[in-house]
């Protein structure tokens, strides 16, 4: 009976420290995608064009530091949790490995940053890619620590440091841009202030990582020689070919971002757009990023909850577990992402009035909103396969999608100008999400997601999209287009979101997309099915 609930206990301990890592990785999410918007009322397009053409490579600092290193050195550090000698050298060698591969990445980036400035068409690039270089010297202190801490089940650190990084990373921001814009500096020096902030943010998350060292520092198992062994061949290869891989496999979006970063500035030059007027197309391009952001952590908040879950069954061998759990992440994700993506078109027009003062460069958002039914499928199922072992296919259909995004923007951007490039955006993520969905569908040999729920799903998500036309076509009937100031197209994006969002759901759970038993793992789900079902009777 005692071992029993010991291991009762260790499990529910398990499933609360991911959920408390999930709780701050949604929130951290959250805070990196909504800083955006006052930025650009603070920078406007052109400061905005210049901010997200060098964000890429901060984002991909950020994740090997937050998501794909500590993953792994985790556990590593988990399956020998009791071996004090062994998780001082997976310490130590991970350290090792991720300095010099870091080091690396800092040296060729501001080595050769006047070349990728040169290679993005604006050589006014080169000190901001220089700054920003900076941060990849950070990650083998975050990404150890952050990694031991979540080895041995203590998520408190890393949650802890990810909110605090990006608060005063945020803060920065937005603070040191508006006194440089007061000041009279021009916008690419308001850029570099910006991108500073990923330094004072990076310093700060290991400054509370550190006064957590230095209160368990008589535990720490650090003491014992160093002897380049087998298993530390072991080590290194662990750390560096699966760390790799889960980084990829996260990095889709970053790689849609630096994808358009060299090439669609540089090809709307070269097609005979003055330079100005493409920073600016650029800039309202990039108006899109922190709606698909967002949409995004919405759209895999709920299933992502379930991957914990998924991983007991699979060390357990539970198949029917993981069958059930499986089927219902992705339902959840397809729900949410068709839902959110098919919404934010509709209530488009409206948003980009209410966020960011005009309605230029909707029908790009519009079909950059498309993003997000992809987004979900894909972080979903990459998350699945992760926790089911399987590593290659999630990171291999990234590279997949990355190399069809630079094809289609050299085809698509000469003729569509910026809706080529969300076209290929699109195009190359519902790549991305099939290929993790068909393997996923092999791997368990049952249909994840049935033709039902997608139709019904569909069906719901048009019946939405009708609505709000119609809502919106009403409004602007009612009152005249002199009479409408901000709080207008304020009050028309956020009732709209409520309105439509309410009709929706409804018809999802109407038409019994989910099971009563499926609800039960959603927020108010279980309640809100019963309601339905008996107005229904």
């Amino acid at each position: 009976m005692k071992k029993a609930a010991s291991k009762s206990n260790h499990v529910q301990s398990i499933l609360n420290g991911a959920f408390i890592l999930t709780l701050a990785g949604l929130l951290t999410k959250v805070l990196s995608a909504s800083y955006r918007i006052p930025y650009h009322y603070i920078a406007g397009d052109i400061g905005f064009y210049i901010y997200q053409q060098v964000y890429p490579f901060y984002g991909i600092a950020l994740l090997l530091g937050t998501y794909g290193f500590p993953v792994i050195i985790s556990k590593l550090i988990a399956e020998n949790a009791h071996d004090h000698r062994v998780i001082a050298m997976i310490l130590r060698t991970s350290f090792g490995f991720l300095f010099l591969m870091n080091a690396l990445f800092f040296a060729l980036q501001y080595g050769f940053a006047e070349q990728i400035a040169h290679w993005m068409g604006d050589k006014q690039l080169t000190s901001l890619i220089k700054m920003i270089s900076l941060s990849f010297l950070f990650i083998p202190f975050l990404a150890v620590i952050r990694g031991y801490y979540q080895g041995m089940n203590n998520m408190i650190p890393t949650a802890l440091s990810q909110v605090a990084e990006q608060l005063v990373r945020v803060g920065t921001i937005l603070v040191l841009s508006f006194l440089l814009l007061h000041k009279g500096y021009n916008l690419y020096v308001v850029g570099a202030g910006a991108l500073f902030g990923s330094i004072t943010g990076a310093a700060t998350g290991l400054f509370v990582l550190g006064a957590f060292l230095l209160k368990h520092k008589k535990k720490l198992p650090l003491r014992g020689q160093y002897q380049v062994t087998d298993e530390v061949k072991q080590i290194i290869k662990n750390v560096g070919l699966y760390g790799s891989l889960i980084c990829l496999s996260g990095m889709g979006l970053l790689f849609i971002q630096l994808v358009d970063a060299f090439t669609l500035f540089s090809q709307l030059v070269i097609e005979g757009t003055d330079e100005l007027k493409a920073k600016i197309m650029k800039g309202v391009y990039d108006r899109g990023l922190p709606l698909i952001q967002l949409g995004t952590v919405v759209g895999t908040a709920f299933s992502l909850a379930l991957v914990p879950i998924i991983s007991s069954a699979v060390s357990k061998r539970d198949h029917e577990l993981l069958h059930e759990k499986a089927q219902l992440s992705l339902k959840l994700s397809l729900v949410v992402g068709i839902g959110a993506s098919i919404g934010l078109v509709g209530i488009m027009k409206s948003t980009n009035m209410m966020l960011y003062g005009d309605a230029v460069g909707t029908t790009t958002l519009q079909t950059l909103s498309l993003l997000i039914m992809f987004t979900t499928l894909s972080a979903t199922t990459a998350a699945i396969l992760h926790g089911m072992g399987h590593m290659y296919v999630p990171a291999l259909s990234v590279i997949s999608g990355l190399v069809l995004k630079y094809v289609l923007n050299i085809i698509l951007i000469p003729i569509y100008e910026t809706v080529g490039a969300a076209i290929a955006s699109v195009l190359s993520f519902a790549v991305i999400g099939c290929i993790n969905t068909l393997y996923l569908r092999v791997k368990l040999k049952v249909n994840v997601i049935s033709k039902r729920s997608i139709i019904i799903t569909f069906i719901s998500a048009i019946s939405m999209l009708s609505f709000l036309k119609v809502y919106e076509l009403s409004l602007y009937a009612l009152i005249e287009l002199s009479n409408r100031h901000s709080s207008f197209y304020i009050i028309q994006s956020l009732s709209g979101v409520c309105l439509g969002g309410a009709l929706y759901i409804y018809l999802i759970v109407k038409n019994r997309v989910f099971t009563l038993g499926e609800l039960t793992f959603i927020p108010l789900g279980e309640k809100l099915g019963k309601y339905i079902v008996k107005k229904r009777t």
